[in-house]
């Protein structure tokens, strides 16, 4: 019988090891950070992320979010991401015209600043003289500027 204990013991030390991992990395926290919506200026260590809040938008409706320019994109790179992909915030609804999270994230690349300007457009590319008129949002929306350091 000892023979039997012996043997099986690796396998449940391993099968609870394994169930540890899987606990673990489903309790875990989110990594990152949603800045809230208005934040101008970001310091960011290299390959270090952040994201700011752009407030929350349709894209049933139209409504759309875009970075238009970078003073300098070899300083850092920047994305509108919405839904899911915004830091802290589950699955949206799939509900024509639900509301969903969008957010700009900045990511360090190189040391130096950087300014990231984002347009909010409606039912067309994102430019600077886009429309704005068919949103939910409440024409004018203003550009939002972001300072990014990255050291």
């Amino acid at each position: 019988m000892t023979r039997c204990a012996s043997r099986r013991r690796p396998t449940a030390v391993l099968a609870g090891l394994a169930l540890a991992a899987v606990l673990a990395a489903c309790g875990a926290p989110e990594h990152g950070v949603l800045l809230e919506q208005g934040t101008t200026e970001v310091d960011l260590a290299v390959g270090e992320s952040a994201q700011i809040s752009l407030g929350e938008g349709s894209q049933g409706v139209g409504d759309a979010w875009g970075v238009v320019s970078e003073t300098d994109s070899a300083v850092a790179s920047a994305e509108v991401v919405m839904d899911e992909e915004v830091h802290g915030t589950e699955q949206g609804e799939d509900a024509p015209g639900a509301t969903m999270p969008y957010a700009v994230e900045v990511t360090g690349l190189a040391p130096g600043t950087t300014t990231v300007r984002v347009l909010y457009c409606t039912r067309s590319e994102i430019a600077e003289d886009c429309d704005q008129s068919q949103g939910t949002l409440e024409p004018p929306v203003d550009p939002v500027e972001i300072t990014v350091t990255v050291r």
